[in-house]
């Protein structure tokens, strides 16, 4: 495939938001190893909840998890549904933070 003038300014951008908000984080894989990976975690307010976002231009496995702050949160890879998303980022990869709390077992808990 080859490389168009597209590509390379997706990836200059990519790299410009990677240095001025990216830091290195630590990011551990279903099978306990640790990955490291550069990104940012951007924190907004959604119909009166606070939501946790990591954006990177790292693709990390499925069940992949974080710490920060001490609390352990389960990444979920964001993206549209269908066609182009309105709050998706299109340059970079978008993973919700899912807090993990006691308790829950399968993903859901019973309360």
């Amino acid at each position: 495939m080859m490389k168009t003038s597209f590509d390379d300014a997706k990836a200059l951008i990519e790299l410009s938001i990677q240095r001025c908000f990216g830091r290195d984080l630590v990011v551990m894989t279903s099978d306990g190893q640790p990955k490291a990976i550069r990104g940012y975690i951007k924190t907004q307010s959604v119909d009166g909840h606070q939501v946790k976002r990591l954006l990177t231009v790292s693709c990390l496995p499925t069940l992949s998890t974080i710490m920060l702050e001490g609390k352990r949160y389960s990444l979920s890879l964001s993206s549209p549904e269908q066609g182009k998303g309105q709050r998706d980022s299109q340059i970079q990869n978008v993973y919700i933070l899912n807090l993990t709390q006691a308790g829950i077992k399968h993903d859901f808990s019973e309360f």
